[in-house]
């Protein structure tokens, strides 16, 4: 079955499309796959992880990073009705897209607990009424490589972390999607004070193709 176009958009950074195949989604920008509905393991698997490094029973996670919401769904399964989760995403057309098309497929009964907020997750950390959270999941662009959005890199430097660490409780970790191996950023976390340890995710339709997760943990909470 082929993909079906079914909008595109104009945003700051060029253009971004979704197309349809069935009931499955996905989400170009600037003619690159940014994220596949008929590949989605890792995802799943990063949203429920994001409960399971929680210290707390009832957590309140921040999701940088809507996509097409299948984080955002197993982490909301995971957590079978308990906590919060705020979900910052840049782009406005995407959530408006995850209303009107995707979210009846990928999240039909949203969680009582979720807000979804518009903007760039960097200046929501700057924000002082959010906050504090027990999980930041960074689920933005391809990791801290290979960006589709060379703005996205300051995410991942020593001073975004220092800034997602601001907005963590006593115990809050930070946990990052990565779709390559990212070593260099493993140094760079440690030099910045962080305790990193990578987890390896499910691969996604071709199995020499993994992705990969990193918890990050502030050394002064350890």
């Amino acid at each position: 079955m082929a993909w079906e176009l079914v909008e595109t958009a104009h945003v700051p950074d060029g253009e971004l499309t979704l197309y349809r195949q069935g009931d499955v989604f996905m989400i170009r920008a600037n003619g690159y796959e940014l994220m596949n509905g008929l590949g989605h393991q890792s995802e799943l698997a990063l949203g429920r992880m994001a409960v399971e490094v929680a210290k707390t029973p009832d957590p309140h996670i921040l999701i940088g990073g809507l996509g097409l919401g299948y984080t955002l769904a197993a982490t909301t399964a995971a957590l079978g009705g308990k906590g919060r989760i705020t979900v910052g995403e840049l782009s406005p057309k995407v959530i408006d897209w995850f209303d009107r098309h995707v979210a009846a497929r990928v999240l039909p009964q949203r969680p009582e607990g979720l807000t979804i907020v518009p903007g760039d997750i960097g200046a929501l950390m700057r924000r002082g009424d959010v906050g504090p959270f027990d999980v930041i999941v960074l689920d933005v662009d391809n990791g801290p490589e290979a960006l589709v959005s060379p703005a996205n890199a300051a995410l991942y430097s020593a001073e975004g972390l220092r800034a997602f660490a601001s907005k963590l409780t006593a115990e809050g970790v930070i946990l990052l999607w990565s779709a390559f191996d990212a070593p260099a950023f493993v140094s760079l976390a440690e030099e910045a004070g962080f305790v990193v340890s990578r987890r390896t995710l499910a691969a996604v339709r071709r199995p020499d193709l993994l992705h990969y997760a990193y918890v990050l943990a502030p050394r002064s909470a350890i």
